[in-house]
């Protein structure tokens, strides 16, 4: 990164051994290049002096990563508070990150795909020319246009080369460069933070080999520098034998890019082996996380139409500790795949509420026309993943209000007003009630439809949700004939009524037991279906809407339950996971409390949280719609998932709770087109 380079006629650079860039961290920097960091160190604390800051203490290795990054985040308070001094924050800022590159330590602040890790790393070539891809057709140097990319210079400390620029709305085409080199190799794509102006955006591309079926979503995830500076973020692609290989780049629907260059390395024979052993997957006891997926935001936002598009969702799953995936049908009866039963949402609405909304039904049509049930291409990835497939539905998913009401459209709910929930005044809601047989029997035979696909088992999300029974005229019936008194009678807290609610609950639980044992008979399902379910925070939470967690661990009718404490008319409390060892005991059911992809806190926080739910007694973690491409939320630190799908590796866990996760290999730029970043960066005057 922070290295001695070649730069051919072609774009290609070639990258040297260079003091300023030592990255063999097996052992602690060496004497002759310590010298180089110290005399950077010192340096960096004369700035630091000016600008009234106390420099942290020189160190070795790992410990001088993290406190480099306090550096950082000390600059950008120097920025905002001492306006005058912006060019000396872009001075240090280039000061400290030659120093955290030059001692970043491999195995213990550096993910696995991290490019530092190869043994070759120093034999890297970038290829920083992407105006040379194909078809010629494809980019303009010139104004912008719909349908192109716009090829645009760039420069770093130590490079420079054309990148590859799009915007939201310019749909560029897919395009490919040939690769100069033969052999096995991992294969990196440098792509750069997009600015709104003012701070950084959402962006995206896809890439893969041209061998490959499927694309891979990578983003730049990280924040812009003081004074709005650019930055180069490294993302990995694959590892693959290069012999004949292009690599192909697109654009994602409605969001911008900037691919700055493509950097592929050699690797050794043991690293060959290692690799091809390993076959990108994570074995034993560390694939112990579970995925939820929602049955529409990996869709709509992709605009899918082919199976392909589909299957992206899921690359990169492959290495992750995860190993169980929780699909969603979608809702309730609304689902993503053709049925009998339900019906897709949104199929008869010519007024969407949102672009997205109704791009994501238009994708459902194509798909279907096209012979593709979106479903079914999930269950069988779940396969080649070699990971567990669960169907799961939303218990309140029939009918959304203003402004999703014709998208999110129950055929079943509309038919029979007369079977939704009744408040204890009369109020009717928008919910369907499983104190009514026919809505359990209607629910059982979506399950039914899925279990053609033969998944591992399916379940209930009951955070999404509630209520599930109410005062309906079949449960007040139940609660005079279980307690001999009024349900209108007693007050909504009665231990009554959430005990005549838990047994109806439990009618229903089993009436899906009994139906997956029959299942599996007919079908000779080798393996007993599973019943997983996402339940509440506290025991109070379960007990007022019916849920008998007790009773049900007992008769054996559950296997995982995961802690959704992100629930609607529940108490929101963290986890109770100590409550939740208690009633599962020596029984064979997994405890996996949830964290949220888009809601996950720091990457510190979220660390310590997740070793706190290990030391309680979890079996592992759930994770609420991870993508693979995701960042962080409220402080942009590179991508979510690199964190989120190692969540099986406590050790890893318990060390960045402590030191903070790693970072992925990042250059600040030093010009993008005609901006030569500077204190005095541009678009001040709009």
């Amino acid at each position: 990164m922070f290295c001695a380079v070649d730069t051919t006629s072609h774009g290609i650079i070639q990258v040297h051994q260079h003091p300023k860039a030592v990255l063999n961290f097996n052992r602690p920097v060496p004497n002759s290049h310590r010298n180089s960091v110290r005399k950077r160190y010192d340096n960096l604390g004369s700035f630091l002096s000016i600008a009234g800051l106390k420099p942290p203490p020189f160190i070795d290795r790992c410990k001088l990563i993290t406190h480099g990054f306090e550096v950082l985040h000390m600059l950008r308070h120097v920025m905002y508070s001492r306006m005058a001094m912006g060019l000396l924050c872009m001075s240090i800022e280039l000061l400290v990150l030659p120093i955290l590159h030059a001692t970043s330590p491999e195995h213990e602040n550096a993910f696995s795909d991290d490019s530092r890790h190869w043994s070759h790393r120093d034999s890297a070539v970038l290829l920083t020319d992407l105006s040379r891809v194909a078809p010629v057709d494809a980019t303009t140097k010139g104004s912008r246009e719909k349908g192109k990319w716009k090829v645009i210079p760039f420069e770093t400390a130590n490079m420079q080369g054309f990148a590859l620029s799009t915007y939201s709305f310019t749909e560029a085409p897919v395009v490919s460069l040939d690769l100069p080199a033969v052999g096995w190799h991992a294969i990196y794509i440098g792509i750069s933070t997009v600015s709104t102006g003012f701070r950084e955006d959402h962006n995206g591309i896809k890439a893969k080999l041209s061998d490959e079926k499927v694309f891979r979503r990578m983003a730049n995830n990280m924040a812009l520098l003081p004074n709005r500076v650019d930055v180069i973020q490294e993302s990995f692609l694959t590892v693959a034998d290069l012999h004949g290989q292009s690599i192909q780049i697109g654009s994602l629907p409605n969001l911008p890019a900037t691919v700055c260059y493509v950097k592929i390395i050699p690797l050794s024979r043991s690293e060959i082996d290692a690799w091809q052993s390993k076959n990108k997957r994570i074995e034993g006891p560390k694939r112990t996380s579970i995925a939820t997926f929602d049955g529409h935001s990996w869709i709509w936002p992709y605009e899918c139409e082919t199976e392909e598009d589909l299957l992206a969702n899921f690359r990169g799953f492959e290495s992750s500790s995860i190993g169980k995936w929780w699909f969603q049908v979608l809702g309730a009866d609304l689902v993503i795949y053709p049925s009998k039963v339900g019906n897709v949402p949104g199929t008869h609405t010519v007024d969407f509420p949102t672009r997205g909304h109704e791009a994501f039904v238009q994708s459902i049509k194509k798909l279907h026309a096209s012979g593709i049930n979106p479903l079914k291409v999930a269950r069988e990835e779940a396969k080649r993943q070699d990971v567990e497939f669960h169907v799961m539905i939303r218990p309140a998913g029939w009918k959304a209000g203003i402004p999703f009401e014709e998208t999110f459209d129950s055929q079943f709910y509309a038919e029979h007003p007369e079977w939704r929930c009744i408040d204890r005044d009369g109020t009717p809601t928008m919910h369907m009630s499983f104190a009514y047989p026919e809505v359990r029997h209607h629910l059982m035979e979506i399950f039914r439809e899925t279990l053609e696909l033969r998944p591992d088992g399916v379940g209930l999300l009951f955070n999404r949700g509630l209520p599930l029974i109410l005062w309906e005229q079949p449960f007040c019936e139940r609660f005079a004939l279980m307690h001999n008194a009024d349900a209108h009678d007693v007050p909504e807290d009665d231990q009554r009524i959430f005990a005549t609610r838990a047994a109806i609950m439990t009618e229903f639980i089993q009436e899906l037991r009994s139906l997956l044992d029959t299942t599996a008979y007919q079908q000779r399902h080798e393996t007993r279906y599973k019943i997983s379910l996402a339940t509440f925070s506290k025991e109070s939470d379960n007990n007022k809407y019916g849920l008998d967690l007790p009773r049900w661990i007992e008769l054996g009718l559950v296997d995982d339950l995961a802690i959704a404490w992100f629930t609607n008319h529940t108490s929101f409390a963290e986890p109770d996971v100590a409550y939740y060892k208690r009633l599962v005991g020596n029984r064979n059911v997994g405890i996996y409390p949830f964290v949220v992809s888009w809601k996950p806190g720091t990457p510190l926080e979220l660390c310590k949280k997740v070793t706190g739910y290990y030391q309680a007694g979890a079996n592992g973690i759930a994770i609420w719609d991870p993508k693979v491409e995701g960042g962080w939320k409220d402080r942009p630190h590179g991508n979510i998932f690199s964190t989120l799908g190692r969540l099986g590796d406590r050790r890893s866990l318990a060390r960045w709770a402590k030191d903070g996760v790693p970072l992925p290999p990042t250059i600040p730029l030093t010009r993008l087109d005609e901006n030569h970043y500077s204190r005095w960066f541009p678009t001040t005057g709009f």
